[in-house]
């Protein structure tokens, strides 16, 4: 890429860290996404210029994937190639990005909010995708 002077670096980053203020119980998960947001960015500015060389963070919500528990896509959810189609369209444009456009919707939406009232429909919603889990589990072991 540095010889070509052209190219693009694309890391995928999560609403979990950009997006929403807070992402109770995925403490870890939510800050790792944080840092290759900053790293992302960082790298942005320091080849942008000098280069050629595109590096860009999109930032997805959730995604119909087998991480996610999430089997089944719509018009909020993407499935994996419509999320992949959409952010093949968006690179080269902005170094933060959501390229699924109802995702950004809802990221509009979302900064609308009192973060108070976003951590606490977060936390609730997380606490009741544990006890799901918990479920699940104790099942599986009857």
């Amino acid at each position: 890429m540095l010889k070509k002077k052209k190219g693009a670096i694309v890391n995928i980053g999560s609403g979990a860290a950009i997006v929403i203020p807070s992402d109770p119980l995925n403490a870890v998960y939510a800050a790792t996404k944080a840092y290759i947001d900053q790293f992302s960015r960082c790298l942005y500015v320091e080849y942008k210029k000098s280069t050629g060389i595109d590096v860009q963070c999109q930032v997805p919500l959730y995604v119909a994937t087998k991480m996610a528990s999430i089997r089944r896509s719509s018009f909020w959810v993407p499935s994996s190639d419509g999320y992949a189609r959409a952010g093949l369209r968006a690179i080269g444009y902005e170094p933060r990005c959501t390229p699924y456009w109802p995702h950004s919707l809802l990221w509009g939406l979302i900064q609308l909010l009192p973060e108070s009232i976003v951590d606490f429909w977060r936390l609730s919603f997380c606490l009741a995708i544990r006890k799901k889990g918990h479920l699940k589990d104790s099942r599986k072991m009857e």
